[in-house]
Parts: structure tokens; C-alpha cells; sequence
């Protein structure tokens, strides 16, 4: 072999190799890279795998113990509700029978008031003052006793009063109002026998005293227009005011200020009156 078949022999072969090496190489390098790569797939699956075990026994921890926290609010609301509703329903009874108690005392004063009160109702304000020389004016007026009443005041339990907190103030001011007018009323009649000026009770500062503290100007100015059945329209006109009282604290709501500033001056001047 000459030296130029030499040289191609040689340069061919070192083409040949390097060829082969570069091929290798190669091959070699995606092998690794593959390797490598399903090795970190591999790492990065059991990670993942792990990491959403551990987030799946976490929330299935949390879910229990939302569970558990909703189940324990819901039974204090259960408790809660049960006990309002126990609160409420007691409530009620006593407003219910507090009102009751209330609505007798009204009626006695009106069952047990002496005939003579409705003896003037039939009377005019001119002939109030000449009533006491009716035969059986006498035999009237003294049906008023002490055992009457009492019965506006008390029942087989003892004092009414034992009623005003659940009655509401503006409620037992109108039937204390209301008890009095009829009370004074039937005792000025009652001095009518001796001082004929007593029966024109109407004219009583006392009465229109009480009467302005419960009723508006235009009330007060209908009871002074009201020439027969004065004593019926006192009547009427309380209880109607009483009723419509007591519906409100039946319902749950609350008297305004404004009722509550009338209360007490309703309560003010039958205590006035009633230390006189």
C-alpha cells in the first residue's frame, strides 16, 4: 500500500470513528437524559403522591371537626331556642294572667258601684243636685260599703297590685285612674246627703283632675258636653282605653314615651288624691 492509500485508509477510519464515537455519544446522552428524567417523574410522583395524602388526611381532619363545630353551635341554638322559648311561653302566661287578674278588678268596680250611680245616669247635670229628695235615694247610696271595695282591689289571692309588672304602667295607671274616678265618684254622692253640692260630683277638682290626666282635651272636652250618662260614659270610654292597653302588652310591643310620661302623671295624681 502506497503512502496516498495509506492515508485515505487512515483518514478513513478515523471518519469511521469518529462517526461512531459522536453516535455514541449521542445515545448516550438521551439515555442519561431519559434516565434522568424518569427518575425526577419518578421522585415528583411519590412527592405528589404523599403530598395529597397528607392534604387528604388534612381536610378529612378538618371536615370532622367542622362537622364536629356546626353539630356543637346547632345544639347550643337548639339549647338556646328551647330555652327562649320556654322564657317566652312563661312570659306569656303571666302577662295572660296578670291581664285576667286586671280585667276583674275593672269589672268589679263596675259590677259593684252603688245603684245610685246608675240612678244619675238617667238624671241631667240640672237635676244632680235635687236627686237626694227621691225617695229611695237614701236607700241607694247606702248600698256603697267597704267590703265593695275592696273587691276592686283585691281577689281571693290578695292585692291586684301584685299584677303591675307584667301589665305594663300605662296599663295599671288607666285602671287605677279609671277605679278611682268611680270610687270618688260614689263617695261624693254618698256626702250628697248632707251637702247637696257633693252631688254635682262632675264639678269635683279631683275628678276633672284624674279625668284631665287620662284623657286628651278632646276627651275631656266630650265628657263636659255629655249632659246624661256621665257616669256611663266614664265607664265606656276607660274600659275601651284599657282593652285596647292590655292588647298591646298581649301583643309583645312596648308603650311610647309618651304613654309612659302620662302614666305617671295618671299616677301622680291618684296618689295626691288618694293622701288628700
Amino acid at each position: 500500500m502506497d503512502l496516498a492509500d495509506f492515508l485515505i485508509t487512515l483518514l478513513s477510519s478515523a471518519g469511521a470513528s469518529a462517526a461512531l464515537a459522536g453516535v455514541l455519544v449521542f445515545l448516550s446522552r438521551n439515555w442519561l437524559s431519559e434516565r434522568l428524567r424518569h427518575s425526577i417523574k419518578h421522585e415528583y410522583d411519590l412527592k405528589l403522591t404523599h403530598l395529597n395524602n397528607e392534604l387528604k388526611a388534612e381536610s378529612e381532619k378538618n371536615v370532622i371537626l367542622l362537622k364536629t363545630s356546626i353539630e356543637r353551635e346547632a345544639e347550643k341554638v337548639r339549647f338556646a331556642n328551647a330555652s327562649i322559648s320556654q322564657t317566652q311561653k312563661l312570659s306569656i302566661e303571666r302577662k295572660l294572667s296578670a291581664i285576667e287578674t286586671l280585667w276583674e278588678g275593672v269589672l268589679a268596680a263596675r259590677k259593684n258601684i252603688p245603684v245610685v250611680m246608675g240612678f244619675i245616669d238617667i238624671l241631667t247635670e240640672d237635676e244632680y243636685s235635687s236627686m237626694k229628695n227621691h225617695r229611695d235615694f237614701q236607700a241607694m247610696v247606702g248600698e256603697l260599703s267597704t267590703e265593695k271595695i275592696t273587691q276592686m282591689y283585691e281577689d281571693n289571692v290578695g292585692s291586684r297590685e301584685r299584677v303591675r309588672p307584667y301589665v305594663g304602667e300605662y296599663t295599671w295607671a288607666l285602671v287605677s285612674t279609671y277605679q278611682s274616678i268611680i270610687l270618688r265618684t260614689a263617695l261624693l254622692i254618698q256626702m250628697g246627703q248632707k251637702d247637696s253640692e257633693k252631688l254635682n260630683w262632675h264639678l269635683d277638682s279631683g275628678i276633672q283632675q284624674l279625668l284631665n290626666s287620662a284623657l286628651s282635651e278632646t276627651e275631656v272636652a266630650e265628657f263636659d258636653e255629655t249632659k246624661i250618662g256621665k257616669v256611663n260614659w266614664i265607664q265606656r270610654k276607660f274600659e275601651f282605653k284599657i282593652l285596647a292597653a292590655m292588647q298591646v302588652v298581649i301583643s309583645g310591643e312596648q308603650f311610647g314615651d309618651e304613654a309612659l310620661r302620662q302614666a305617671m302623671k295618671m299616677e301622680e295624681k291618684v296618689q295626691q288624691l288618694s293622701n288628700a
